[in-house]
């Protein structure tokens, strides 16, 4: 859950029957994500005089949009395209282990259905249109697999409202006009009439995802040359982080169990429960189309897969089978390809598929192409952005990301930025190696901030974070301070956007240049030194 700007900010007793899940004929109400209509979201007093009267809305943080009351659900699979796609700054530590990856999705008219009425909500429209959110923590989902705009996104997993961010309309209490979110909201025990939530639902987190991108080119196996291809880069894992994990996302009936919840580190993981073929993971078959290139007099297709470490649980990897039905026929010739998570290889069950396809035409008619490398060599800190009037530490530290035409990258080296590095300049190892049509562009993007006191919050409970800003358990009147200094820590503390860099370059050059770049970013924090370079040209 990434935090929006608003002021609302054990043991699993029921095991759902894993049958699958069709979605409504229209959007899900929001309001049916309410424990008191039967879901999981529990809503925080309308009136918040602690920091800890936000604590329902993250109580649980996610909980499914079918049988909210349990934390177990059956996967679902949705279709759409890409639209955003960034990294998160302002997740709630207690319920990751790393910041989310989030990817808003236009669905398919086929499953828009799987939209609430909150998503319809002016506040959470993209671009005046309703979307799809899927998140997945950064430390569970590579970047090679992150989605870019524009790109043809499959993906399989939990299907949740967003509890965390209500986005209510306050009701009346009954007979009065006085505002209120529920019946627990003063006066006690009169009803609250009317009151309205906009919980938002999304796929969070997917345990399967596939990107497809078209327009692109690539060296295929036996083609000797660059040619148009569709990628698709997949990747499936039970690892889904704090909101995949069962301990994180089971209601709590006391304080006492929200701040000591031993959930970390996660060995829950929802994707493996219950146990056994039933399993999420392992339930049903990961299906998605890979289409090929729109060329004329195109021969010899292939679909070309390069595969990647297998992701596994604590446990050891095991690779599943691929069906690969060529459909060639007709006017979008594709493959079908199936990840086949249902079978078992030898005696064990897959534990996940991580691979980079590629399906084009082996004999075609030459394509103009240009074969560019783009270098970002390093960063120049003009603001380290690390406040030093705080009561708590800002640990020394920035993160980037940086995108060339779809492609992600985590961009490492900036861990020793602190607070005296204005004027460094910090060397990084990043390339990108692109194989271009010449009516295309190249677009750079690239994204940075510098991490915060909040950074050191993620993975461990609230009652560690706790004693770790002074609260002694066998001292009560400990509590306050080290609450005061975490509330600094998350709020104050938290990571500050170091600005970002968009920029396109066309033909004829595409920005090729003896000299290096060196652009500032949006915020002037940072300048970024890249060079481009032409390799060869394939004619």
């Amino acid at each position: 859950m990434a935090t929006r700007s608003t002021t609302y900010a054990a043991g699993i007793a029921v095991i759902l029957a894993l049958t699958p899940v069709a979605a409504s004929a229209g959007p899900v109400d929001s309001n049916t994500a309410l424990a008191s209509n039967g879901g999981g979201c529990y809503p925080p007093p309308i009136v918040q005089t602690s920091v800890f009267d936000q604590l329902p809305a993250v109580n649980p943080e996610w909980a499914p949009v079918v049988n909210g009351s349990s934390p177990l659900s059956v996967p679902v699979i949705v279709h759409g395209t890409a639209v955003e796609s960034h990294v998160s700054r302002d997740d709630f530590p207690a319920g990751h282990v790393t910041f989310d990856q989030n990817t808003e999705l236009q669905l398919d008219a086929a499953d828009a259905s799987f939209l609430a009425s909150g998503n319809y909500f002016a506040p959470n429209l993209h671009d005046g249109k309703p979307t799809l959110e899927l998140e997945w923590e950064t430390g569970s989902y590579p970047a090679w697999a992150w989605a870019g705009e524009g790109d043809r996104v499959v993906a399989l997993g939990r299907w949740i409202f967003d509890c965390g961010h209500p986005s209510p309309i306050p009701g009346l209490k009954q007979g009065t006009t006085i505002p209120c979110l529920s019946d627990a909201d003063a006066p006690a025990g009169v009803p609250c009439i009317g009151a309205v939530f906009n919980y938002r639902s999304e796929m969070h987190p997917p345990q399967a995802v596939a990107v497809i991108r078209s327009g692109g080119t690539a060296m295929l196996r036996d083609a000797g040359r660059a040619v148009p291809v569709t990628r698709a880069d997949v990747y499936v894992s039970a690892d889904g982080g704090g909101a995949g994990d069962a301990c994180v996302v089971t209601h709590k009936t006391s304080l006492n169990a929200i701040l000591g919840a031993p959930c970390f580190p996660l060995r829950a993981p929802l994707a493996l429960l219950p146990p056994g073929a039933a399993a999420p993971l392992n339930s049903r078959d990961f299906s998605f189309d890979v289409p090929l290139p729109a060329v004329n007099g195109g021969t010899d297709p292939i679909l070309e897969v390069i595969g990647r470490p297998t992701p596994a649980f604590g446990t050891t990897p095991v690779t599943p089978q691929l069906r690969v039905v060529p459909r060639l026929d007709g006017a979008n010739p594709h493959y079908e390809v199936t990840v086949l998570m249902t079978q078992p290889v030898g005696s064990r069950m897959p534990t996940g598929f991580a691979a980079t396809m590629l399906a084009g035409w082996q004999r075609s008619p030459a394509s103009p192409l240009v074969h560019l490398r783009v270098t970002l060599d390093g960063i120049s800190v003009n603001n380290p952005l690390k406040p030093t009037n705080l009561p708590v530490t800002i640990p020394p530290g920035w993160k980037m990301e940086a995108e060339l035409n779809g492609a992600w990258q985590e961009v490492g080296g900036l861990d020793g930025i602190g607070a005296g590095s204005t004027g460094l300049t910090v060397p990084i190892a990043a390339s990108y190696d692109v194989f271009l049509p010449r009516d295309q562009t190249l677009n750079l993007h690239a994204d940075a901030a510098s991490i915060g006191c909040i950074d050191t919050l993620f993975g461990h409970s609230l009652l560690d974070d706790l004693i770790r800003f002074g609260f002694v358990p066998t001292n009560p009147a400990t509590f306050n301070p080290a609450v005061q200094l975490g509330s600094v820590c998350l709020l104050a503390g938290a990571e500050v956007s170091a600005g970002s860099i968009d920029v396109s370059f066309g033909a004829p050059t595409w920005g090729v240049s003896d000299s290096a770049y060196q652009l500032t970013s949006s915020t002037g924090a940072f300048s970024l030194s890249f060079r481009i370079e032409r390799v060869e040209d394939t004619d």
